[in-house]
C-alpha cells in the first residue's frame, strides 16, 4: 500500500520542487510578465481564492481565504468575510514569498476555477467590466503555457522545445515595452490558462530548459514563432505578415509534419467518370458554358462525364507549396439541334411542301478548365482549415477511380511545428535542441539566468498565516452529460480522451470543423456513435443532444469498463485512459 501512495505523490511534489528552485534562483534581469487575461471573460464582478500568501495594501489575508471584487458603482469593492472596503479604480492584490521551508501553491484561483495563477492581479475597471493583468515570473508563467499549447502527453524533447520557443517569445514581446501589458493569454500570443499540477511532464521540460532562450547576433530575443501544423512546408515571415524576412524563418519542405498522421488534414475526391457531384458544378458548368460560348456551340444541355487530368498551378511564391489554381482536362457531353433541311417545292405537286424533322445529335469535346483555389475551391470542397487567412497547402493524389485533394496546414506556417515537433521526438528520438535548429536554422539558444524578480515584498508573518481562514473550494470540473437512454445491444460507446483534462472539444452541427458548434463536450464524456460520417468524423448521441465530433478525440471505451460506466458519467471522477494529446 505503501507504493501507490508515494508514486501518487511523486508528481506534485516534482512541481513544487520546482517552484521552489525558481523562487531561489538568482536573477539577472526583471523577468516578470504582465499578462493580459481574457479567458476568465469577466464581468463587473469577480471571486478570488487565495491559495496563498496575498495582501492588498496593508491588509493581509490567509491562505484559503475567498475575496469578491466588484466595479458595479464604477469604482472597485472589495469583500471579505463580511467586511467591504473601496479602493478607487485600480487595485494590486500582492503576493508574498513563502518562508524557505514551506512546500505550497502560491497563487489564486479566479471564479473557483481549477487552474492556479500564480504572481500579484493587478485590477482595473474598463467598459463597465474588471480587467485583470497578471504579474507573473516567465518561468511559472510557462507552467500555465506549455501544456495547452501543446499537451502534456507529447514527447519530453518536444515539450522542451516548445518551453524554449515560447520563454523566447513571450520574452521578446515583453522587450517591446507596451506601456500597458506583455502578452495576452489567448492566441494572439500564446495561450495561457493556469496551472495544473497533474501537468508535471511540462513542469520538468520547463524546468530543464530554464532561462534558455533563441537569441539574435545583437544579443536581443529573437522571434521564434510557432503554429500548429505547416503542412509540409515552412514560411517566411514575409509571405505571411509582410515586412522583412528573418534569417532564421525560412520556407523549407517539413517531411516529420507532413508525415504525423496527427497532423491536420482535409480531403475531397473527384471522381474521374461521371464527375457531376454537385459540389463543384457551380464552379466547374459556367465555365463549360462559356467556353462552349466562345466555340459558337449553343447546346440544349451538356455535362462534364470525365475528368482526365487534374494539376494544382501557380505557387506563391514560385517555390511555395500554396497553389493558387486547380487546372482541370474534362471531356464534356452535349447535345445540339441541327437545323431544318430544306425541301424542293415541286410546283406540279398537290401539296404544299413540309420541313423535315428537326434532328438532335449527342457530341462530345475535351476542355481546359481552370479553378481558383482561394476562396471557392477551398470552400466548395470544405478544404478551409484557417479561415479567412487563404493559408492552406493542397496536394493531389491520383488513384485508379479519382484524383484527391487534400489541403494541410494550421496556423500560419511560420517557425516551429508543433506537430513536426511531436513526430521528430516521438519516431525519430530528435531532441530539443535537434528540434530547434531544423526550425530556427543558424539560430543561436542560450541559457541566462533565471529567477523570479516580483515588487518589493516581505514573508508575511508566520502566526497570521497559521490563523486559520475559510477553505478554498475550487468548482468541480463541468458535470458530463448521462448517456443511459441511448445504450444498448450493438452500440458503440466512446470516450472523449484527446484533449487536456481542462479543455474542451467542440460538438457540432454537421461533419466540419467551420459548422456550428452545438455545445462544448469535456474530457471523459461517455458518447454513442449513431454513423461513421465522412473524413473521419462521427455522428454522436447523449441522452440529451447529437452532433458530430472528428474521431481523432476519442476512443472506443472498453468492454470490462462497463460497469464503472455509471458512475464515471455520474461523476467525471475517474480517468479511464490517458491523454493522447491531440490539439482541440
Amino acid at each position: 500500500m505503501d507504493k501507490p501512495v508515494f508514486f501518487s505523490l511523486f508528481p506534485a511534489l516534482l512541481v513544487l520542487f520546482f517552484f521552489l528552485s525558481l523562487s531561489s534562483a538568482a536573477a539577472e534581469e526583471d523577468q516578470t510578465l504582465r499578462v493580459l487575461l481574457t479567458r476568465p471573460a469577466l464581468t463587473d464582478r469577480v471571486d478570488l481564492s487565495l491559495d496563498g500568501s496575498y495582501s492588498i495594501d496593508s491588509i493581509a489575508f490567509q491562505r484559503g481565504s475567498t475575496l469578491t471584487v466588484s466595479c458595479a458603482s464604477g469604482r472597485l469593492m472589495v469583500y471579505y468575510d463580511g467586511m467591504a472596503f473601496e479602493h478607487g479604480t485600480s487595485l494590486l492584490l500582492l503576493r508574498h514569498p513563502l518562508p524557505d521551508s514551506e512546500q505550497n501553491e502560491n497563487g489564486l484561483r479566479i471564479n473557483h476555477a481549477y487552474p492556479l495563477h500564480p504572481g500579484d492581479l493587478l485590477l482595473t475597471i474598463k467598459n463597465n467590466a474588471l480587467r485583470a493583468i497578471l504579474y507573473v515570473n516567465v518561468e511559472e508563467y510557462l507552467l500555465g503555457v506549455i501544456p495547452y499549447e501543446m499537451s502534456d502527453s507529447y514527447p519530453l524533447e518536444a515539450l522542451k522545445a516548445q518551453a524554449i520557443a515560447s520563454r523566447t517569445y513571450a520574452l521578446n514581446r515583453k522587450a517591446l515595452k507596451n506601456p500597458d501589458y506583455d502578452v495576452t493569454d489567448n492566441p494572439n500570443d500564446q495561450v495561457y490558462m493556469g496551472i495544473q499540477k497533474e501537468h508535471f511532464r511540462s513542469a520538468k521540460a520547463v524546468n530543464e530548459t530554464a532561462g534558455i532562450c533563441g537569441i539574435n547576433a545583437d544579443g536581443t530575443y529573437a522571434s521564434c514563432y510557432y503554429c500548429a501544423s505547416n503542412g509540409g512546408q515552412t514560411e517566411t515571415v514575409s509571405q505571411v505578415w509582410g515586412g522583412k524576412d528573418l534569417p532564421y524563418l525560412v520556407r523549407q519542405q517539413d517531411p516529420y509534419d507532413h508525415e504525423n498522421p496527427y497532423s491536420t488534414v482535409r480531403s475531397f475526391s473527384v471522381p474521374k467518370s461521371v464527375a457531376e457531384s454537385g459540389v463543384l458544378d457551380p464552379l466547374v458548368l459556367p465555365r463549360i458554358r462559356d467556353i462552349l460560348a466562345k466555340k459558337g456551340i449553343e447546346p440544349e444541355n451538356f455535362r462534364w462525364s470525365t475528368v482526365d487530368s487534374l494539376t494544382l498551378k501557380n505557387p506563391i511564391p514560385l517555390n511555395s507549396l500554396r497553389f493558387t489554381e486547380m487546372a482541370m482536362e474534362v471531356s464534356v457531353e452535349y447535345t445540339v439541334t441541327d437545323p431544318e433541311e430544306e425541301v424542293y417545292y415541286d410546283p406540279a405537286a398537290k401539296s404544299a411542301p413540309s420541313s423535315a424533322p428537326a434532328v438532335q445529335t449527342q457530341r462530345s469535346l475535351s476542355l481546359s478548365l481552370s479553378l481558383p483555389v482561394f476562396p471557392d475551391l477551398v470552400s466548395a470542397c470544405d478544404l478551409l482549415i484557417n479561415p479567412g487567412s487563404g493559408n492552406e497547402l493542397l496536394t493531389v493524389e491520383e488513384t485508379e477511380t479519382s484524383f484527391v485533394l487534400k489541403s494541410r496546414r494550421y496556423g500560419h506556417g511560420v517557425g516551429m511545428s508543433q506537430r513536426g515537433a511531436q513526430w521528430m521526438a516521438l519516431k525519430y528520438g530528435k531532441t530539443a535542441d535537434e528540434i530547434l535548429q531544423f526550425y530556427y536554422p543558424g539560430l543561436q539558444f542560450v541559457r541566462n539566468a533565471p529567477g523570479a524578480v516580483f515588487p518589493a515584498a516581505t514573508v508575511l508573518d508566520r502566526t497570521f498565516l497559521a490563523t486559520p481562514g475559510p477553505a478554498a473550494s475550487p468548482t468541480p470540473r463541468p458535470t458530463l452529460m448521462p448517456t443511459d437512454l441511448v445504450r444498448g445491444e450493438g452500440i458503440r460507446m466512446v470516450s472523449v480522451t484527446g484533449i487536456s483534462e481542462n479543455s474542451y472539444l467542440n460538438m457540432r452541427v454537421s461533419p466540419s470543423i467551420t459548422s456550428p458548434v452545438v455545445c462544448p463536450l469535456y474530457y471523459g464524456q461517455l458518447l454513442a456513435v449513431v454513423e461513421e460520417a465522412v473524413d473521419g468524423w462521427l455522428h454522436v448521441k447523449t441522452d440529451v443532444m447529437d452532433g458530430y465530433v472528428y474521431a481523432s478525440y476519442v476512443e472506443p471505451l472498453p468492454e470490462d469498463l462497463s460497469s464503472t460506466i455509471r458512475s464515471f458519467s455520474s461523476t467525471g471522477s475517474k480517468r479511464l485512459s490517458p491523454s493522447r494529446g491531440s490539439s482541440t
